[in-house]
């Protein structure tokens, strides 16, 4: 018998789970060294004052077994929207429609707060694109040329300092 799968906001108490997943991601997108953060600054982040993102967890016999994080954004052209950061499902879990549900559950936040969009980005080699295709999502890179970029770390000092 399958265990029901249970998709909840996270709590205070998951952080720890969500980070390690965090880096189980990073693992499998080939950036181990990608995550600066440890599971306080989810708390802080995430729990304190008014929270930087949101979060859901999949469980299962109340083990998390995946996450979304995700936040609001905002387009000038479309107005509220939401940007989805990270999804990710434990691979025992993966084609047990996990990942489906924690991003249908994130779609359904979004249309009940007026999000005119739900953005987010795959990398090219990620066989996960074709989920997304499979479920409708629009690849912005081929259809409208758009590049994204950012400015990280020392980049982002150097153009915020006042020295040219």
């Amino acid at each position: 018998m399958m265990t029901e799968i249970i998709i909840r906001r996270a709590r205070r108490e998951d952080c720890q789970t969500i980070r390690t997943l965090i880096q189980e991601l990073a693992d499998y997108e080939k950036m181990p060294d990608g995550p600066k953060i440890d599971y306080k600054t989810l708390e802080r982040d995430g729990f304190d004052g008014q929270p930087l993102f949101l979060c859901n967890v999949a469980t299962s016999n109340e083990k998390v077994i995946g996450y979304t994080i995700f936040y609001y954004i905002y387009s000038t052209w479309r107005g509220k929207a939401m940007y989805l950061e990270d999804i990710y499902v434990t691979p025992e879990f993966r084609g047990k429609h996990v990942g489906t549900k924690l991003l249908k559950a994130v779609a359904k936040e979004a249309v009940e707060n007026n999000c005119s969009k739900l953005n987010f980005m795959v990398l090219k080699w990620n066989p996960a694109r074709e989920f997304y295709k499979i479920l409708r999502a629009n690849d912005l890179t081929s259809e409208e040329q758009w590049h994204f970029y950012n400015f990280s770390d020392t980049d982002l000092k150097r153009l915020a300092s006042d020295s040219e």
